[in-house]
């Protein structure tokens, strides 16, 4: 069939649509790198190494931490060797071209619609929403409190725009909304008819 991948801010859905599209597709699904718990593990030295412009290289340390916890890419078969954080992300991005080449794949983050940009097999998808609403919407489905919702939607976004712009600093804006083929307010269209949207734009892309 051909990759949706999903980019998704904190609060936007992403871990509810991006499983169900795959079921509906019958494709594998990779969930992302960066989940909200580890954003907020990683968060306190993400921040120092922001901050510190003079020494870029703690930025890198501190998301190979990200890249050393992510685990296996789901249905690629990985030596124990070659776990663990990778220069450049080489690896992940060999995982994702893989799954790409052979039947497709529902991808959930990891930079998947730069590392599969151009490719006329790919649907790139986005779901968003004003920060107020991701963060209700994160406090209705995970049963949070407003203070715990808002730390959450901080450190989570703040972790995935810095894998972006460290790991691939050419290749555009992440919340550039020319990099997608499909953006969706998730905030302002329940997440059932997002599901319903991304499986209809799929089987459109793909011809199927």
């Amino acid at each position: 069939m051909g990759c949706v991948t999903i980019a998704a801010t904190y609060g936007a859905g992403g871990s509810v649509v991006a499983p169900a599209v795959a079921e509906r597709l019958g494709l594998p699904f990779v969930d992302r790198a960066i989940p909200p718990d580890l954003a907020a593990k990683i968060d306190v030295p993400l921040r120092a190494a922001l901050a510190d412009d003079a020494h870029p290289a703690g930025l890198g340390r501190v998301l190979d931490r990200v890249l050393a916890h992510a685990g296996l890419l789901v249905g690629v078969p990985v030596a124990p060797e070659e776990l663990g954080a990778v220069p450049e992300v080489a690896h992940t991005e060999k995982a994702l071209r893989l799954l790409a080449d052979h039947g497709g794949a529902v991808i959930l983050g990891r930079a998947g619609v730069f590392v599969l940009k151009g490719r006329s097999d790919t649907l790139h998808v986005r779901l968003d929403g004003p920060v107020e609403a991701r963060r209700r919407a994160a406090m209705a489905h995970e049963h949070l409190d407003a203070e715990t919702a808002a730390r959450r939607q901080e450190q989570a976004d703040r972790a995935r725009r810095a894998y972006i712009r460290h790991f691939y600093p050419r290749a555009g804006d992440w919340d550039d909304p020319c990099n997608y083929h499909l953006v969706i307010d998730s905030t302002a269209i329940d997440l059932a008819t997002c599901v319903e949207l991304v499986v209809l734009a799929a089987k459109s892309r793909f011809g199927d």
